[in-house]
């Protein structure tokens, strides 16, 4: 079995460690690619092929983790070349993800039925993390628990992964905004230590490193989290009334915070 990455950021690179440890042929391609995604995928031990082209053509299973922004574009650019399932892991809206399945739908019922939405629930690098997927055909990838990967289907519609991920993030993402706002605040005040003193007392002993570990990844990853606000705000707007949709307060100062940070 070959499983293909179309971009290798963290995401890809943390599952394919897994998948290369119980002996999957990993490939991608750093065609294009940055200087750090090209040590990255260098040093990870993947076969790394001439272009994406290549890969799409050469999947089993062909993996999407790139930027919200991209998902789409690369799914008509790429996902229409592979002749297995095409997985997108991406942090994106129902919206888009009905966009990617009717762009199949459009060309194929083999291609749109093999298109999967998967929703990574959990830090990537966690024991705990878990991939949701949901699609006609999402039941295929049971077997990816065989090589390393914790996998739930939870339902064959397209939808169901991103639903789950949206009202997740929705929490997660406010909740690190407003983690990241007070502790730049009780630092401006020279008061860091007594931040997390206090907030243990009422959120547990491991406030601080859960703390922490939320401000250290806004802080590498606020352009992408910034995006990931805009698919929340298109999936409320797409389940809301325009009067509820502008009471959205906390959403999008959230989305403003991301964006702000330097």
């Amino acid at each position: 079995m070959k499983i293909g990455f179309i971009g290798f950021g963290e995401v890809a690179s943390t599952i394919s460690k897994k998948l290369l440890d119980n002996n999957v042929d990993v490939l991608s391609s750093i065609n294009g690619r940055s200087d750090k995604t090209k040590k990255l995928a260098k040093n990870s031990g993947i076969d790394l092929v001439n272009s994406f082209e290549d890969v799409a053509l050469s999947s089993d299973i062909l993996i999407s983790t790139v930027s919200p922004f991209e998902a789409l574009e690369i799914s008509k650019k790429y996902g229409i070349l592979t002749n297995g399932i095409f997985l997108d892991l991406n942090n994106i809206s129902p919206k888009t993800t009905l966009e990617i399945f009717d762009f199949f739908k459009g060309i194929n019922e083999k291609k749109s039925s093999n298109f999967i939405k998967g929703s990574i629930i959990g830090k990537i690098s966690s024991k705990n993390q878990i991939i949701y997927l949901s699609g006609e055909n999402s039941n295929d990838l049971i077997l990816l628990k065989d090589y390393g990967l914790n996998i739930k289907v939870i339902g064959s519609n397209i939808t169901d992964a991103s639903y789950i991920k949206m009202i997740r993030s929705i929490y997660s993402k406010s909740l690190t905004a407003v983690t990241y706002e007070a502790f730049k605040i009780s630092e401006s005040l020279n008061m860091e230590d007594e931040f997390f003193e206090v907030l243990s007392i009422t959120e547990g002993k491991d406030f601080e490193i859960q703390a922490r570990s939320r401000i250290k990844s806004l802080k590498n990853s606020h352009e992408r989290k910034y995006e990931e606000m805009i698919e929340i705000l298109k999936f409320l707007e797409s389940i809301q009334s325009s009067n509820d949709f502008r009471a959205n307060n906390m959403i999008k100062a959230t989305k403003n915070k991301f964006k702000d940070i330097k």
